[in-house]
């Protein structure tokens, strides 16, 4: 299974400009009204169609070393995010470090504030950029903010146990798929005010399962000025307005999709949806101009998609690179009209080798050489014919 995705990068806001605008400063995302140009969107996936190679498929790559040092020794890289001429980034390993590197690949610092303190984290469930400052949503507890050297900021506490918390307006957006707000509410999505206090309630659901799914994947996420929300066991893509969430993308996976009308979410829909060989959940990263996607079987039945937006093309994509090895990799997310991935470094060459030379490029103070003798994965920026 391609491991799941992730992102994070940042760094300096004023200290007193901020402890100025206090906690109640949030990322803004733009209140719109009417659906995007062509409302929805309907794309038809099918898991048996013959995949392509991704050699295939690449127009050029970007190679960016991750400097190793006894300091940043990185597992994997999941989340990435840009902030002027840094990045951060989290490990999906969720050991509580942050590490700060340049764009070009250099480590700067890192810090850890994993503790049961008031000022730390004791497992974050997402987190975000906001204003140049690292928000981290602590499942069940609060916001907690921090600058890009690790000092802590301010929080806002949180009444809602939410899967996923995303900036919204001056409040939050919360993932409740599943479970109850207010103890009794079944909404999927829920705002709160910059006060903490419930705002609106969105995409109601029947019946409460008595279980919580796995989400893999924080379910918000931002195109443009816009936030969307996509939670794991839905095929609806929902953007999100200042009074409702509007169908935005549907994947259309015809019968292989489980979820019919008839069907209950019961804690064995994991195992029936695995039996019957059938869609239950999907992933997505949504570009100007492409969309990757992401489902499973099971072992072994991965399905990866690329979307063309325009044309509404979907292509299957095999990421094999010989017939019993598959690159190991997190894919990140779109920047521009290039894909981001992290990929193992002892993978690299192994990809190289299937490309021409014109294909692939370094960034600077990057060279095979030095990503050959070192363990921390590496980013390579994706262009897709």
């Amino acid at each position: 299974m391609n491991k799941v995705r992730t992102q994070i990068p940042y760094y300096t806001l004023l200290i007193l400009v901020v402890c100025c605008l206090g906690c109640g400063s949030k990322t803004e995302v733009k209140e719109t009204e009417s659906v995007p140009t062509g409302g929805l969107q309907s794309y038809k996936l099918d898991i048996r169609e013959d995949k392509i190679p991704v050699t295939d498929l690449i127009q050029s790559i970007k190679i960016t070393r991750l400097e190793e040092t006894e300091e940043s020794l990185l597992k994997a890289v999941g989340q990435v995010e840009f902030h002027e001429d840094k990045m951060i980034i989290l490990s999906p390993s969720n050991d509580g470090t942050i590490y700060i590197y340049s764009k070009t690949g250099e480590f700067l610092n890192k810090f850890n504030r994993k503790g049961e303190g008031p000022e730390e984290y004791s497992r974050w469930t997402n987190a975000w950029l906001e204003n140049g400052l690292i928000g981290i949503y602590i499942y069940g507890k609060s916001i907690n903010r921090y600058d890009l050297e690790g000092n802590f900021i301010c929080r806002d506490r949180l009444n809602e146990r939410a899967e996923y918390v995303y900036p919204y307006k001056s409040g939050y957006a919360l993932d409740m798929h599943l479970v109850y707000t207010q103890d009794s509410l079944k909404y999927s999505l829920v705002t709160v005010d910059n006060e903490m206090k419930l705002d609106k309630t969105l995409l109601p659901f029947e019946k409460y399962p008595g279980f919580r799914n796995p989400q893999f994947l924080n379910s918000f996420f931002t195109l443009d000025d816009d936030l969307f929300y996509l939670h794991s066991m839905s095929d609806t893509v929902y953007r999100i307005t200042a009074d409702s969430a509007v169908p935005f993308i549907h994947y259309d996976f015809q019968e292989d999709w489980y979820f019919k009308p008839d069907v209950e979410v019961e804690s064995r829909f994991y195992e029936k949806s695995n039996r019957k060989e059938q869609v239950w959940f999907v992933l997505n990263n949504i570009g100007e101009s492409h969309i990757y996607l992401y489902t499973t079987l099971g072992p072994q039945m991965d399905y990866d998609f690329l979307i063309d937006r325009e044309t509404k093309r979907s292509t299957s994509i095999d990421w094999r690179i010989s017939p019993n090895k598959k690159l190991d990799f997190y894919t990140i997310d779109w920047y521009g009209d290039e894909f981001l991935i992290s990929l193992r470094s002892s993978h690299l060459t192994h990809l190289l080798e299937q490309l021409d030379p014109e294909q692939y490029s370094f960034t600077e103070g990057t060279t095979l050489e030095e990503i050959e003798s070192s363990e921390n994965p590496v980013l390579v920026s994706i262009k897709f014919k």
